[in-house]
């Protein structure tokens, strides 16, 4: 009998080491769909999400050739908890309706385990939705210090994209699996590991959403 498929979602604060807890999984065989990737996608110029931001926000936050200038739109939604809130009325929709529709797809060529990678699943209220959360965490300082070498900008900035999130420690409370990556990378690795082994042994009794 084949495995029964299990979708997890991934989640975390902003710079706490997402992507790379999802590159572990990776190569351990499991399919990874990056949420981030996907709103890109549904940005790109006539795309539905492109077409609704368009609608909303205006020209201001587009390039002259009809780009969607993404670091305008962040500058714009993170001055303002309302513009964001209306952002993300329009994507997180779109996002999740393509992470369904690959999920499925995974799960007819019968790939046994999914996890889905996405900054936002406990705000959007799309955490229910999965077998279960794992949520990356580290020291405060150190999401501090990563944000701001990451997307080279100043504390200030990088503390108001933090603070636009849920709390990480409201994330850790409300996830099945916590993967602490404070440490040294082969550090994160074995917990990273300890997790897929505890996922895979796991006996799942609820039919997904995605069926």
């Amino acid at each position: 009998m084949a495995p029964y498929p299990k979708a997890y979602g991934l989640t975390g604060g902003i710079s706490t080491g997402k992507s790379t807890v999802a590159g572990f999984f990776r190569k351990w065989g499991v399919a990874v769909i990056e949420a981030d990737l996907i709103s890109r996608e549904i940005c790109q110029k006539g795309q539905e999400g492109w077409k609704r931001i368009k609608e909303v926000f205006g020209k201001e936050v587009f390039d002259p050739d009809e780009t969607l200038n993404r670091k305008k739109l962040g500058e714009l939604v993170f001055s303002d908890e309302k513009k964001r809130k209306l952002l993300e009325t329009i994507t997180h929709p779109l996002i999740m309706e393509q992470v369904r529709s690959q999920i499925r797809k995974y799960f007819d060529a019968r790939q046994p385990l999914v996890l889905v990678e996405a900054a936002l699943l406990f705000e959007a209220g799309f955490d229910k939705e999965f077998h279960g959360m794992i949520v990356v965490t580290c020291k405060s300082e150190q999401q501090l210090e990563r944000l701001c070498q990451r997307a080279g900008m100043g504390k200030d900035k990088a503390l108001q994209m933090i603070r636009s999130q849920m709390p990480l420690q409201e994330k850790a409370k409300r996830a099945m699996f916590v993967i602490d990556n404070s440490g040294a990378l082969e550090q994160t690795e074995e917990a990273s590991k300890n997790v897929f082994d505890k996922i895979k042994a796991k006996k799942e009794r609820r039919t997904p959403r995605w069926n």
